[in-house]
């Protein structure tokens, strides 16, 4: 019997929690989409699982005096697996901790992640590591009229 997705992705939090960083990058594809939510610090897209051990995976070591992720649900809706749950975490910098909302939608395809979305409050785990919170300016424009003269 083949393993459901949402099983696969229940793999890949179980040997993040245990820090098998290998076992999670071997369950990437070679050239995964993985996206890290505007305005948090590691905030990006990444294309392989190189540049996410080394733009994502290598700081939380560096930023965090613990980090885990507390799976509430998974949701299994065939190739595309989302998870709910919590960042549960404590900055070095800070010294502060906190338990922070996060989404993570995973799209699976042969057995590989293919893409990776994060979702998570960048004012809330920002302040933790010292990172300010990082919002994007909206280009700026000329003065709207709401209707035609």
């Amino acid at each position: 019997m083949t393993m459901s997705n949402a099983d696969f992705v229940k793999g890949v939090y179980a040997a993040f929690g245990a820090g098998d960083v290998p076992k999670v990058l071997g369950s990437m594809h070679p050239q995964i989409q993985w996206t890290e939510t505007a305005g948090y610090k590691y905030g990006g897209v990444y294309r392989s699982p190189q540049a996410i051990l080394e733009n994502v995976f290598a700081k939380i070591g560096l930023d965090f005096e613990s980090f885990s992720i507390d799976v509430e649900r998974l949701l299994d809706a065939g190739n595309v697996v989302v998870m709910e749950g919590h960042y549960v975490a404590k900055g070095k910098a800070t010294g502060k901790s906190v338990r922070a909302a996060v989404a993570h939608v995973f799209e699976i395809s042969d057995g590989k992640i293919v893409r990776f979305d994060q979702y998570v409050d960048s004012a809330t785990i920002n302040p933790i590591i010292g990172a300010q919170f990082r919002r994007r300016r909206a280009p700026q424009r000329g003065p709207r009229r709401l209707w035609p003269r």
